[in-house]
């Protein structure tokens, strides 16, 4: 017999996916790792087992007055151990396998250390998306995560709007790409997320007509995917579009997810030199600014379930 939900509405039998059967998120208890935390909540509930919850504690970061997920870490000591393992009750009240771990260090050192002993599915973390100065002293973490942690990361970013366990779905994943640097990774985990969720897989190319004009090579690239993607959707009943957006590639891709009220947005990033974190905002980082979704980036040779 299907249990209540939260709402007391008879929820749908649980469809259990590999992807998001272990999920670590990192919290800070501001109001955007709170919105991660009901995210990944949603997730373990809908598609998963195990939710582990951590707060990273650095000695070397100042908290400001809205802080980013996990990127300036509360005061160091047993309140924050408290704190942690009170929202992981709350969890497990909700009928959520949860567990608490705090960290200690540098926030991307110590979550790609968990990731590695834990071994989650997917890290799960807000952030602000921070512009200018104010980036250089928080954004640039979210950054030094995404090109240091080796499992899949899903960011809630400003953009996504109220995101609650009433109105969670995945019917439309986009995976982006910006030709020159594809990932058969991201577009693979894509391409599996929708197989698992009978979803509807939009491959979407990002075309910037200033340095890249539509022509043989940008073609062959697109077919490489095209039957990269056809083999991984083999048997499948999901639904596949491509397309193609041109100018600049954020604000292209961005239009597109908007125009089809996409789910999710997948997309493959490199791992990074030691100060990329602090180069210009790419254009990971200007999606997840911006995505009215949350945003998942896989590294080419990171480690996840290829269901």
């Amino acid at each position: 017999m299907a249990q209540p939900n939260h709402a007391g509405v008879a929820a749908e039998p649980k469809q259990s996916i590999a992807a998001f059967q272990r999920l670590l998120v990192a919290t800070d208890f501001s109001s955007v790792s709170i919105a991660a935390l009901s995210y990944a909540e949603s997730l373990t509930n809908l598609y998963g087992k195990e939710l582990l919850l951590t707060c990273v504690v650095s000695a070397g970061n100042a908290s400001p007055p809205e802080p980013s997920a996990v990127f300036a870490a509360p005061e160091i000591g047993q309140a924050m151990a408290e704190d942690l393992e009170q929202l992981a009750n709350q969890l497990r009240g909700r009928g959520i396998d949860a567990r608490a771990i705090l960290a200690e260090g540098p926030v991307a050192d110590a979550l790609e250390q968990l990731v590695q002993k834990e071994k989650p599915d997917l890290l799960v973390i807000g952030t602000h998306g921070a512009r200018g100065l104010e980036r250089l002293i928080l954004g640039s973490t979210a950054e030094a995560i995404l090109r240091k942690v080796s499992c899949p990361v899903l960011t809630v970013g400003p953009a996504c709007g109220n995101i609650t366990r009433k109105n969670l779905a995945l019917q439309t994943i986009v995976y982006a790409t910006v030709l020159r640097h594809p990932s058969e990774t991201a577009l693979r985990y894509a391409a599996s997320l929708a197989r698992a969720m009978h979803a509807h897989m939009q491959l979407v190319h990002a075309i910037d007509e200033i340095n890249e004009l539509p022509g043989p090579s940008l073609d062959m690239e697109a077919q490489s995917q095209l039957e990269l993607m056809a083999e991984a959707l083999k048997g499948s009943d999901s639904k596949v579009s491509v397309h193609r957006v041109y100018g600049e590639p954020v604000e292209g891709i961005i239009r597109r997810v908007i125009a089809t009220k996409a789910d999710l947005v997948v997309l493959g990033a490199e791992r990074g030199r030691k100060l990329s974190a602090f180069l210009p905002a790419g254009v990971a980082y200007g999606l997840i600014r911006s995505a009215p979704c949350p945003v998942i980036t896989l590294k080419k040779d990171g480690l996840y379930h290829r269901g």
